[in-house]
C-alpha cells in the first residue's frame, strides 16, 4: 500500500493511518496462517475476527486462534517466517512455543507511518472442546483496506460473547467493554457498559484510538 492509499483509506474509514496500513498487515498474515497445512486446525476469535468475521467498526492490535488439534512448533515456526515474505516492511521478531500457546511477534515499519508498529499471533493451545456450528463456523474474513479475502474458522458469535466476558472479568479492558456491547447487538442482548474501576479518561483515550470518529458517539455516551 502507498502513501496516497493509505492516507485516502484513512480519510474514508475515519481513522489513524496506521490503524489502515495494520489491518493490510494483519489480513496478509491471516491469509497465509489459514491457507497453510496446519490452517484447518485453527479457530480466530478476538476483536480482530470480530471486526473481518463479523463487521465491527473496532480496529484492533493482535491476531488469536484457538488450535483444535495440536499444532508443531516447528510448523508454527515456518508458517510465521511464510506470513511476512512479500510484504514491505515487516519483519518476523520471534515465533516461539510458550506453555499452552504458540507466539509470534512481527513489527512493521512503513516510512509513511511516523514509528514501527507491532502485530502479535497468540494461538492457545490448551485443550478445548469446540464443536463446529455451535462453537465456530467457516467464514470469509474482508476489510476495508485491502482486496484481500480469507476463507476461515471462526468462533460464532455466542462463544465470542463468552470470550469476552472472562476476559472483561479477569483484565478490565476498554476494548471488553466495546466488544461486548457490539455482540449484544448482534445477539440482542441485553448490555449496559459498567464503568466502575475503570478510569474514565483512559476509556477515551483508549476507544478513540481504535474506534472511527464516526463512532466516537458511544464512548461520549458511556463516559457522559
Amino acid at each position: 500500500m502507498d502513501e496516497f492509499l493509505a492516507e485516502s483509506l484513512s480519510r474514508s474509514l475515519n481513522i489513524a493511518v496506521e490503524q489502515v496500513v495494520r489491518e493490510e498487515a494483519e489480513m496478509f498474515i491471516l491469509k497465509v496462517f489459514f491457507e497453510s497445512k496446519q490452517g484447518r486446525y485453527l479457530v480466530f476469535k478476538g476483536g480482530t475476527a470480530l471486526r473481518t468475521a463479523y463487521g465491527s467498526p473496532r480496529f484492533s492490535d493482535d491476531l488469536d486462534f484457538s488450535a483444535v488439534s495440536p499444532i508443531p512448533a516447528e510448523d508454527f515456526e515456518d508458517i510465521s517466517r511464510t506470513a511476512v515474505k512479500g510484504f514491505a516492511g515487516a519483519e518476523l521478531v520471534e515465533a516461539l512455543a510458550k506453555r499452552f500457546t504458540l507466539f509470534a511477534l512481527y513489527r512493521v515499519r512503513v516510512p509513511f507511518v511516523g514509528r514501527p508498529f507491532s502485530i502479535k499471533v497468540e494461538i492457545s493451545t490448551r485443550p478445548v472442546t469446540m464443536k463446529p456450528e455451535r462453537d465456530f463456523e467457516l467464514k470469509l474474513l474482508t476489510s476495508e483496506v485491502t482486496n484481500l479475502n480469507v476463507l476461515a474458522q471462526v468462533e460464532t458469535l455466542e462463544r465470542l460473547w463468552k470470550d469476552k466476558k472472562t476476559a472483561l472479568a479477569s483484565r478490565r479492558q476498554p476494548r471488553d467493554l466495546f466488544d461486548m456491547w457490539f455482540i449484544s447487538q448482534k445477539l440482542g442482548k441485553g448490555f449496559s457498559p459498567d464503568l466502575a474501576g475503570f478510569d474514565r479518561k483512559i476509556v477515551v483515550r483508549e476507544l478513540r484510538k481504535y474506534l472511527p470518529r464516526t463512532h466516537w458517539g458511544v464512548i461520549d455516551q458511556w463516559t457522559g
